[in-house]
């Protein structure tokens, strides 16, 4: 696969001068624990790369699977954020791994000789998984008097929708009662993520918590307004060039009628990486209609050259698309606009402290 992306001249450039000054400003605004969370591949960009980088300057990682922790560079602990589904994951346990337990039942399972670190889940209203409100002090004594070498290392809860402020307020107070009891007990208390570390009331609210888990904010999707910049950008080379007369039409469904002698230039980049697609979320109903008639009366630009945009002729294919070389100089290297969250993880990752 890597083979195929240096044929197609695309790459990803990660810009860890940029990661390490977004670490930097959250050391300063709070004294907290970092929890860096580097599922889905880092964001899409590179676990390996992102962990070995960050080894030394965070407290410890968090995952989303098993699969990721074994990808992990280095020692440093790993909190898987899943539950536990398949007890085989647990028969032969990594070492550093602080698995979550997010319900009563799976205590049935687990072998009365565990001996990892764990973190407790609870559920403040997400309804997605976790320990109920009230029961935390039965499952901590169920885990005490059942589990002689199981280490309890912490408690935590997910503020799924911080643009809420009753909503975040209430889950953050009803975290807080929960836990008040086990803070002297209890190492690592954690509600905080990257939208909710970066607003003022929330922080302050949740003042008797000491770790944060961010990932957003690691990689620059928030943050702008305080410092935080966006590590990445993507680069590609075309990979040819056609010649097109006046009047011809271009690409699938002709579509596309060249308005004079053009010069195409093919990039080896389309659907399959998600191109013109973003990380912006829906809101309603109204407000998508008039995004649409935006976009419908201002043209999107996507690829860039010397941060002007370029023409995108018809539609990007599966796995290439067609620009107009006007004014572009050969070998000109172009910016791409796309997400990596959302863009093929396998692209080749380059990892630089050049930002220019």
């Amino acid at each position: 696969m890597e083979g195929n992306y240096k044929m197609k001249y695309l790459w990803c450039q990660v810009f860890l001068d940029s990661l390490e000054e977004n670490i930097s400003n959250i050391r300063k605004m709070d004294d907290k624990k970092i929890i860096a969370v580097v599922k889905g591949n880092a964001y899409g960009l590179g676990i390996e790369g992102i962990t070995e980088f960050l080894q030394d300057k965070i407290d410890y990682f968090a995952v989303a699977e098993i699969s990721e922790a074994k990808r992990v560079v280095g020692d440093k602990e790993i909190l898987l954020l899943t539950p536990l589904i398949d007890i085989e994951d647990i028969i032969n346990p990594m070492e550093n791994v602080i698995y979550t337990i997010d319900n009563e039942e799976i205590l049935e399972q687990i072998p009365k000789d565990f001996s990892n670190k764990v973190h407790i889940y609870l559920d403040t209203g997400m309804n997605r998984m976790g320990i109920k409100i009230g029961r935390l002090k039965y499952v901590v004594e169920y885990i005490e008097n059942n589990f002689p070498s199981m280490i309890l290392d912490g408690v935590y809860t997910h503020l799924h929708n911080t643009k809420s402020r009753k909503g975040t307020l209430n889950q953050i107070n009803m975290f807080k009662n929960e836990v008040t009891p086990f803070l002297d007990i209890i190492p690592n208390i954690h509600c905080l993520n990257s939208s909710g570390f970066l607003n003022e009331e929330y922080k302050n609210e949740a003042s008797f918590t000491n770790n944060i888990r961010v990932g957003n904010l690691l990689y620059g999707y928030e943050g702008s307004d305080k410092g935080f910049k966006k590590i990445f950008s993507y680069k590609a080379k075309v990979i040819n060039k056609f010649k097109v007369k006046k009047g011809c039409k271009i690409g699938y469904g002709e579509k596309y009628k060249a308005k004079e002698d053009t010069l195409i230039g093919i990039l080896g980049i389309g659907n399959i990486e998600h191109l013109g697609f973003n990380k912006d979320v829906k809101h309603n109903i109204f407000y998508d209609i008039l995004k649409a008639c935006y976009h419908h009366l201002r043209k999107q630009y996507c690829i860039f050259c010397n941060n002007k945009p370029i023409e995108i002729i018809g539609k990007p294919n599966m796995n290439m698309t067609m620009v107009n070389m006007k004014g572009v100089e050969d070998e000109i290297i172009f910016k791409i606009d796309i997400t990596p969250i959302l863009a093929d993880s396998s692209i080749i990752k380059e990892y630089t402290y050049d930002t220019k």
